[in-house]
């Protein structure tokens, strides 16, 4: 395993920095563009060790560098010779966030804001930065990226602040790509079970059973970690692209319809689905794009069928558990 703090690489081919990048998304991210022959730098701290540990099994292992410091003592020169900055950064979802507020808005606005400054300073071209269609909150009707935004968590409130941040640094030397990534499914070597199709698909595995919030009619909109990595990789690819802000959605269903098609997928008996009316769940949004057609327009979006049946293959072979790991609200409690 290789440690640094400062970088100076042969520059034969883009150095991709990706910050956060031992997260869930990360983890995956940095191993598919290893595989696309990228050199990356994870900037993390590491809380999630999977890359570290496994530093030797990693395909492409020798294009693998870290910086395993917190992203609010970044500096000018942890970009040396970085071409594009993905920023996975930040406190990951609603429940998370909520522990504490004050924390949240230092690291997901203040710090990806300073974050990005600094990437600016050091000569990065490309700013790829990951948001969220949380941004939306509640709406009644399907939203777009024209759409009035109505976040309602904290963790929703910071992402558009921090969006706002960010894009306003644009010009023709630092194109700044905003992604409101749905939310995400699919098997990570750093695993999540507090998203919504990983909970599902891990219950109905193990435990014969799926407890919806609510009555299971709020929307959301999905996309797997696969196309998400895709996406990054035409992006990173890309000379010419232009800023923007894009919504990446793959389909909208509401959470019944979801455990339903889960509960298909996989053989099982819908009964195992139950409601729990005590809980409600205020938000809902249903998501698609205005931009994303023109700016793939040939992009295929992966079988849902066969990325269920890969995330259950995936928890299965690795014996995935709930845990302080795999659900963050309770990883950051004990941090916090």
């Amino acid at each position: 395993m290789i440690s640094i703090s400062h970088i100076v690489l042969i520059k034969k081919m883009k150095t991709i920095l990706i910050s956060g990048g031992a997260g869930y998304l990360g983890t995956e991210l940095t191993q598919y563009l290893l595989k696309k022959n990228f050199k990356i730098v994870v900037y993390d701290e590491l809380f999630f060790p999977w890359l570290e540990k496994n530093y030797n099994k990693i395909k492409n292992k020798k294009n693998l560098f870290f910086i395993k410091k917190n992203i609010r003592d970044v500096s000018v020169n942890d970009f040396i010779d970085v071409d594009i900055v993905c920023d996975l950064n930040g406190i990951p979802n609603d429940p998370a966030a909520e522990i504490n507020p004050k924390l949240t808005w230092k690291v997901n606005y203040e710090g990806r804001k300073k974050f990005a400054i600094f990437a600016k300073r050091a000569g990065v071209k490309r700013y790829i930065f990951n948001s969220t269609c949380s941004v939306y909150g509640f709406n009644k009707k399907k939203v777009n990226e024209k759409s009035k935004l109505n976040p309602i968590s904290t963790y929703a409130k910071a992402n558009l602040k921090s969006e706002k941040s960010v894009y306003s640094l644009k010009d023709k030397n630092f194109k700044v790509n905003i992604l409101r990534n749905s939310t995400l499914f699919g098997f990570s070597n750093t695993m999540r079970l507090d998203l919504v199709i990983n909970i599902f698909v891990y219950n109905l595995i193990n435990n014969k059973k799926i407890k919806v919030d609510g009555d299971g009619l709020q929307f959301r909109p999905f996309i797997c970690l696969l196309d998400i990595c895709r996406i990054y990789e035409k992006i990173i690819k890309e000379k010419n692209l232009k800023s923007y802000i894009c919504n990446l959605v793959h389909f909208n269903l509401t959470i019944r319809e979801l455990s339903l098609k889960i509960c298909k997928i996989l053989k099982l008996n819908k009964n195992y689905i139950s409601f729990n009316s005590k809980s409600t769940d205020k938000r809902n949004y249903n998501v698609n794009s205005i931009y994303f057609k023109k700016l793939f327009p040939n992009f295929k979006f992966s079988s849902f069928n066969n990325e269920i049946k890969k995330l259950k293959s995936g928890l299965k072979k690795n014996k995935v558990k709930v845990s302080d790991q795999t659900i963050r609200m309770n990883f950051y409690k004990k941090l916090f």
